[in-house]
């Protein structure tokens, strides 16, 4: 009973302090809310990159097409992408607001900006953090096409009092650790209220590309769903901008485990604004979601 008593008294006092913690970061970030538009229609479909991605386009194209789309990070490189026109696409990887004219070892990044600049001829609204404002790669999307509508969302990881964080969260103020860039899309559908959020090509199967050489270093094979895969190699995961030390297999779970805790403050949030998520990816290793069978429409 006394432990109980303790136990209970230092979750409120650590609470407490990480609440006074977000609410100065939101003191200082919150000229910065977010201003999400209105959704378009009641349901909406967030596609991961991972693999399996490529059976549910094959399977259920026809009922993604009938929601809102909402695409992430490097999508754009996809041959099936203009067959889409998603209406939403979000980015929040740091190394493309780092990227400049100079730049010379991210590829990935010229092609997404070369297809959004030349490619994209139907109207979409692109998510990015509100850091991310006056990059190279903004500008460039910003002055050569009308057509993408630059939204700027306040990525300012709050914890504390569940009943505060969701006040945050639903402010634009605040918003959870988004780990992976799927995190920060839910969060933003959440938001704009959609009815039902299907999750398509969310793998989350990092851990099974996990290697390690002969050198102790951390090796990771990351596959997705537009990749050949005879051209993806294990590959160095630095921790460090001199390439000199890659993460430690602690470290890596560690980011794993808050990618999976990251789901399930995002389910917890869904239900409180009463938005219902359903994993429907081919393979996923998320738990935190209820899977479904996926109908051919969205009005059976």
């Amino acid at each position: 009973m006394i432990e109980a008593g303790f136990n209970s008294v230092s979750q409120f006092l650590s609470e407490l302090f990480t609440s006074l913690v977000s609410l100065l970061k939101v003191a200082i970030r919150g000229r910065h809310a977010t201003r999400l538009p209105a959704r378009q229609l009641p349901v909406c479909s967030v596609l991961g990159n991972g693999p399996s991605l490529n059976e549910s386009l094959s399977e259920q194209f026809d009922f993604i097409r009938q929601t809102e789309i909402v695409c992430v990070n490097n999508f754009a490189h996809a041959d099936i992408f203009p067959r889409l026109r998603p209406q939403n696409y979000v980015i929040s990887d740091p190394n493309y607001f780092l990227f400049t004219e100079q730049t010379t070892d991210r590829e990935d990044i010229r092609r997404t900006l070369s297809v959004f600049v030349e490619s994209v001829d139907w109207a979409m609204t692109l998510y990015v953090p509100y850091f991310a404002k006056g990059s190279y790669v903004l500008s460039k999307i910003e002055q050569g096409n009308p057509l993408i509508k630059v939204v700027y969302f306040n990525y300012t990881v709050v914890h504390g009092f569940r009943w505060l964080i969701y006040w945050l969260y639903a402010k634009g103020l605040g918003m959870p650790r988004a780990q992976t860039v799927i995190i920060a899309a839910l969060a933003l559908m959440i938001n704009r209220k959609f009815e039902t959020i299907y999750l398509f090509g969310a793998d989350t199967s990092w851990h099974e590309q996990i290697r390690l050489n002969d050198q102790n270093q951390l090796l990771i094979k990351q596959i997705h769903f537009y990749d050949k895969p005879k051209d993806v190699t294990h590959q160095p995961v630095y921790s460090d901008a001199q390439r000199q030390r890659t993460f430690s297999m602690a470290s890596q779970f560690l980011s794993l485990h808050k990618v999976f805790h990251g789901y399930e403050v995002l389910r917890d949030y869904a239900d409180h604004r009463g938005v219902r998520i359903v994993n429907a990816s081919a393979k996923s290793y998320i738990d935190a979601f209820e899977r479904e069978s996926i109908g051919q429409s969205v009005n059976q």
